[in-house]
């Protein structure tokens, strides 16, 4: 018997309970490819743990399960961590560790390591066959593959072999074709393979009724250009007809040129409501290195007939392209801003991806990179670090928004009518049948010995609490906790908040005792502003009755205590707009503040950062004002 475990690793984020994308898709169609081999047992980690647990309690699950053979999907957001995760496996023996998925690339070295034992290029479900199979398919490190064209058109969704967990956030990914008609140069997305190879139209259909008889709130065709899609209008006319109710909403990505009026109507008859469009840059001469041949004109005629239907289309723009410059970059935002296409505006630092022409071709192309994902341009001929900056800056004025918003605010730190302030050692939260810290509380007169058996059940991310009263000479114990949390949990982001404390933190000394593995991806995107590595994976927040802002830097932010027994008015909300956020934790019955939620959340949630101290009422807020953006099923607090 080889019993094999399949994972994939989430995108980091700071605030606990968001949906994270972190869908293992890859890994559910491994499983689906493996049945009928005798002797062989796949399992695939659910969403549900892979994405919450932090890295100590992930590595334990993971160890519990004893499988021979463990499985990582990479992208360039988990490299490190399934490095770690492997590395920590093989410890002592260990099962065998296969590396697949977009980040393992013949040309990436960062990938290759003694604890991966087999390295899968492209699609693995022939050689994921093979691996389970024998022995003799484990010999050499690294191996490229390509799923047969008759089982992937075939095959039905892993959703309809109950692989996945839709209800985990309301949605479905249906992968209806591989491969990519275009060949851009920072982007990976065909995979060298030499044709499209598109899932049987009838194989789309069940997966699509399938969503739509069990109320699946959004389904996401994974096609890079759905447009190219062969009998495209006669699915979209079948797909309107199982959604005839419009119960389901459906996404993907567009080449918006080839929107005529008949297959914009479709595609509103279907239930379509937003397309992602990847203009990147208007610069002819940065379209014609990246060889993505684009007729401007044609673009915004199919983007404007998508609006008129009330379909938004999410334009991407790319910042730090070869070819382009400042003044390029400025004149496509002003391309986008001029013809009303602002509605949902997506702006990118370069990534210089492993199997990439612009990586291959870097040199030739003056791009200079961070060595490490997520592989964020630092400088090109045309860019200085000063007009990344610059160019931010004029973007989130023309589009009158923020690209690098502080995180989401939850300093929630009781749960219901539980009044045992401070003592308790956390707020926990059930990830599968167990149950995690998510909020670990530091007092005074707390132990190290509980700290480090807290260490050990993390979640992914984590706050650590600090009691109110904190003082100068808290500053040691404190820094003992986050070096005792921190090295078991080297990947997790976390958020410090400290509840109206004597002194104010000095962020200096605590990073001093973080043990994040540094660079940490979350440093990524704006690395050259932060000179010391790993500031971004950590957030300090002060939560205060002062009204004066006092706590405002970088990865820093100051909230309002609201504490009284009435509930806020709207100029009084706008009276601690000068802070980052509100927190109202006033003695007022759960009835009364659940009534308040209900005639606040369309005018307040947008203007001002609101949170509450009792996690459940927190909890009933953002499900309440951010539907789409929180998995409820994640938010089960103890």
């Amino acid at each position: 018997m080889v019993r094999a475990l399949l994972l994939q690793l989430p995108i980091p984020r700071h605030t606990f309970g968001l949906k994270t994308g972190n869908i293992p898709l890859g890994a559910a169609c491994l499983k689906l490819a493996a049945r009928g081999i005798p002797g062989a047992e796949v399992d695939v980690l659910p969403e549900s743990l892979a994405s919450y647990l932090g890295d100590a309690a992930l590595l334990e699950l993971l160890r519990r399960r004893q499988p021979d053979v463990v499985g990582f999907t990479v992208f360039s957001w988990n490299l490190e961590r399934s490095l770690h995760m492997a590395g920590r496996l093989k410890e002592g023996g260990g099962p065998r560790i296969v590396f697949g998925g977009p980040e393992i690339t013949p040309d990436n070295r960062l990938a290759r390591s003694p604890a991966v034992d087999r390295r899968v290029f492209g699609e693995g479900e022939t050689v994921f066959r093979r691996l389970l199979s024998g022995p003799a398919a484990w010999k050499g490190r690294g191996v490229g593959a390509r799923a047969g064209a008759d089982t992937f058109r075939a095959a039905e969704s892993p959703y309809l072999c109950g692989l996945l967990e839709p209800e985990l956030e309301n949605i479905m990914l249906l992968e209806t074709q591989r491969g990519c008609p275009y060949r851009c140069g920072f982007c990976f997305y065909n995979k060298s393979r030499p044709r499209l190879l598109f899932a049987e139209e009838q194989r789309v259909l069940r997966a699509v009724a399938w969503a739509v008889e069990r109320r699946i709130g959004q389904v996401y065709l994974l096609d890079p250009s759905l447009n190219v899609r062969p009998g495209l209008k006669r699915l979209l006319t079948e797909i309107a007809r199982l959604n005839a109710s419009r119960a389901v909403r459906f996404f993907s990505e567009i080449r918006a040129e080839g929107v005529d009026d008949d297959l914009a109507d479709r595609f509103a008859a279907a239930g379509f409501d937003w397309f992602e469009v990847g203009l990147q840059t208007t610069n002819p001469r940065a379209l014609r290195l990246m060889r993505r041949p684009t007729r401007l004109p044609q673009v915004l005629a199919g983007a404007q007939r998508l609006k008129a239907r009330g379909i938004t289309p999410s334009i991407d723009l790319i910042l730090g392209l070869p070819g382009d410059d400042l003044a390029g970059f400025m004149r496509s935002v002003d391309w986008v801003a001029e013809n009303d296409l602002q509605d949902d505006v997506q702006v990118f630092p370069l990534a210089v991806l492993p199997g990439t022409d612009f990586r291959r071709r870097r040199s030739e192309l003056g791009l200079h990179a961070a060595p490490r994902p997520p592989y964020t341009v630092l400088g090109t001929g045309g860019f200085s670090p000063e007009d990344f900056l610059q160019a931010y800056d004029y973007a989130e004025s023309r589009f009158d928004t923020v690209f690098f918003p502080l995180p989401d605010l939850d300093a929630s730190w009781r749960l219901g009518d539980r009044a045992r302030p401070w003592t308790e050692p956390g707020l926990r939260v059930r990830v599968g049948a167990a149950a995690y810290t998510a909020k670990l509380i530091v007092a005074r007169g707390q132990t190290l010995g509980a700290v480090r058996r807290a260490a050990g059940r993390l979640t992914q991310p984590y706050q650590v609490l600090v009691a109110p009263g904190f003082r100068e000479p808290d500053h040691r114990h404190l820094q003992e906790v986050l070096r005792i949390t921190t090295t078991a949990n080297p990947f997790s982001p976390l958020e410090v908040v400290f509840f109206e404390p004597e002194d104010l933190p000095r962020r200096a000394a605590l990073l001093a005792a973080v043990r994040l593995r540094r660079p940490h991806f979350l440093d990524g995107d704006l690395r050259y502003l932060f000179p010391r590595s790993g500031d971004r994976a950590v957030l300090l927040t002060v939560v205060s009755a002062d009204p004066a802002g006092r706590f405002q830097g970088e990865m820093e932010r100051q909230v309002y205590w609201w504490r009284r027994p009435e509930l806020p008015r709207p100029r009084e909300l706008a009276g601690f707009r000068h802070l980052d956020g509100i927190l109202i934790d006033t003695p007022a019955p759960a009835g009364a503040v659940a009534d308040w939620q209900d005639r606040a959340a369309a005018k307040t949630a947008e203007r001002y950062h609101i949170g509450f101290g009792d996690a459940l009422l927190h909890r009933r807020w953002v499900l309440r004002t951010r539907p789409d953006e929180y998995a409820g099923p994640a938010l089960q607090w103890l």
